[in-house]
């Protein structure tokens, strides 16, 4: 980690300087603020007296994306939000923030944002003013934000909140005496790396929220030795609380524009966040690595299926999952390992083969297409022994099952979403079937169209099934109230599948089809539910082209084949 850090300071020196030249000769610059290389001269001051504090400047995550946001707008290649000399001018702020850690003396501007000034990595100064710019002045102990009449006076301890000053929090994990403590970061207009945000200060009550969840998370982690629990406190400097959802999984992000920063949305219990921070770490870690070392060329057609998103994707990112759910799956194997026989050790069976099947299928799918550089391909390798092992675990039945399941299922519905059969094959295969012909010798070709994906429920009924069986039951009963993740209340056909009884689920997704014979999830829930058969092999295989002819049969007036039927009578033409 230190290693990929030395990196990311680079990085960030490269493109800060960058930054400073471009807009230094930028005809509509520095607007009210100094130009910028005073800035730059100020960092220079920062860094005589403490290096450490500009790495802290250079490395805190909102700095990453601020500066690859200002080189793009100045570029021309992405709008701005407010006056252009205001963006560029966040760099004073930056500086400001590295000279007051450094403990410097000093005056300088800084721009003022809908009454506040942010100070990177320090926190941020209610300004009761309309001024567009403030200024930051240290001499001896005494630090203040000034604008007109107005003074904002920071503690000592810059985390601690003041009159008028909002510190930035540290969340704070230590199990074993292994501690991670990145900042809870609630305030800098550049935290979230998806848009621009205003502060939104998390109340006590949700602080110290965050606070139990992180540190019964840190436990866990801590616990597992799958993924070294010392690089992953290494490479996490701050989580953002964000409100977006996500669905089937709880949301959580990282960017390689922001080194070591993770969204999250709090909504989560301690394991689902130990696993999402193993997660992120893996991906923080592969970013800062491929900014060193080159491991693949291209790959940034998004056209491959990834079985962990229900949108197609880059071969690039394929890569970056693989490396995530790697780790997730040996966080669930370590997990599987420890835990006692119940409801804990069969959710974590069935997340180990969840995790370690998709983790396999993205990467067959990069040693097949992908085209590696030597390290990359020495890389994937190393990876795919680890896996190797894991492959070979044996996991009990029922958790076994419902993973192998839902595999299928969630490629099942990528391919009826994304996958467009050929028109005119499958015109032609629909007319074989009205005249009772036999089909055409091959099956029609397929092409990429993305779509916009739905919410599945069956994982959600899987994991219930296995870690509250007694509230699944409720639910079977109809006494329970729904799924999280704004899904209702599940369908009868779901719920049978979930309990193991494909008999019942096969009559159910059949009547869903003769109500809406677009529905995908149920032409999934059919493949699922059928026996072993040709019916069973085409629609497992090739989903897209039944569901394909099935639509071209309805254009003609009347009703649509039984689609079990159907999908025999193509079975007969493939043996797949």
């Amino acid at each position: 980690m230190a290693e990929l850090r030395s990196g990311q300071r680079s990085r960030a020196m490269l493109l800060l300087h960058a930054l400073v030249d471009i807009a230094s000769a930028h005809p509509a610059l520095p607007g009210p603020l100094p130009p910028p290389r005073d800035a730059w001269h100020l960092l220079i001051r920062a860094e005589n007296r403490s290096p450490a504090a500009v790495d802290r400047l250079l490395l805190h995550p909102p700095t990453g994306v601020w500066l690859n946001r200002c080189l793009r707008r100045l570029r021309g290649r992405e709008p701005g939000d407010g006056p252009l000399w205001s963006g560029v001018g966040h760099l004073h702020a930056i500086a400001a923030s590295a000279a007051l850690l450094a403990g410097i003396d000093f005056r300088g501007a800084v721009p003022v944002r809908e009454g506040a000034v942010m100070l990177p990595a320090l926190g941020l100064a209610r300004i009761p003013d309309t001024a567009d710019v403030a200024e930051v002045v240290r001499y001896g102990r005494k630090t203040a934000v000034l604008s007109g009449p107005y003074s904002v006076t920071l503690p000592a301890d810059f985390s601690e909140d003041a009159p008028g000053w909002h510190g930035l929090r540290r969340l704070r994990g230590e199990h074993r005496g292994i501690v991670c403590a990145p900042l809870v970061d609630d305030l800098d207009p550049y935290r979230d790396f998806l848009r621009i945000r205003d502060p939104e200060r998390l109340g006590d009550e949700e602080w110290q929220g965050w606070q139990e969840r992180f540190g019964n998370a840190w436990r866990l982690v801590s616990e597992q030795r799958q993924v070294d629990p010392r690089g992953i406190g290494a490479c996490l400097s701050s989580v953002v609380p964000v409100p977006y959802d996500a669905w089937p999984e709880p949301f959580s992000a990282s960017s390689p524009e922001a080194f070591g920063c993770v969204l999250l949305n709090g909504a989560t219990d301690p394991l689902t966040l130990a696993a999402a921070l193993v997660h992120e770490a893996q991906h923080i870690k592969l970013s800062a690595l491929m900014d060193l070392v080159p491991l693949i060329e291209g790959g940034l057609e998004k056209i491959h299926y990834a079985p962990w998103r229900l949108d197609p994707r880059p071969l690039r990112g394929l890569l970056q999952g693989v490396y995530a759910f790697l780790g997730v799956t040996g966080f669930w194997w370590d997990r599987l390992r420890r835990a006692e026989p119940g409801p804990a050790r069969d959710t974590a069976a069935f997340e180990f083969a969840l995790r370690r099947a998709q983790t396999a299928s993205g990467l067959r799918t990069l040693l097949t297409h992908a085209e590696l550089t030597p390290r990359g391909e020495e890389f994937l390798h190393r990876l795919e022994e680890r896996l190797t092992l894991w492959l070979a675990q044996r996991v009990p039945s029922v958790p076994k099952s419902l993973a192998s399941d839902l595999i299928h299922d969630h490629r099942l519905v990528h391919r009826m979403r994304h996958l467009a059969a050929d028109p005119e094959p499958t015109a032609q295969w629909a007319r074989a079937w009205r005249e009772r012909t036999d089909p055409p010798g091959e099956l029609p070709g397929t092409s990429v169209r993305p779509t916009r994906p739905g919410a599945p429920a069956r994982p959600a009924l899987a994991r219930l099934r296995l870690a509250d069986p007694a509230g699944f039951a409720r639910l079977g009963d109809g006494r329970g109230t729904g799924l999280p993740g704004g899904v209702d209340a599940p369908d009868r056909a779901d719920l049978d599948w979930a309990a193991g009884d494909t008999a019942a689920a096969l009559r159910g997704y059949r009547a869903r089809l003769e109500a809406d014979p677009d529905d995908i999830a149920a032409w999934a829930g059919l493949a699922l539910s059928l026996p072993d058969g040709a019916a069973r092999t085409v629609l497992l295989n090739h989903p897209e082209v039944a569901l394909a002819v099935h639509r071209e049969l309805r254009t003609a007036p009347g009703t649509g084949p039984d689609p079990v039927a159907l999908a025999r009578w193509i079975g007969t033409r493939t043996r797949e």
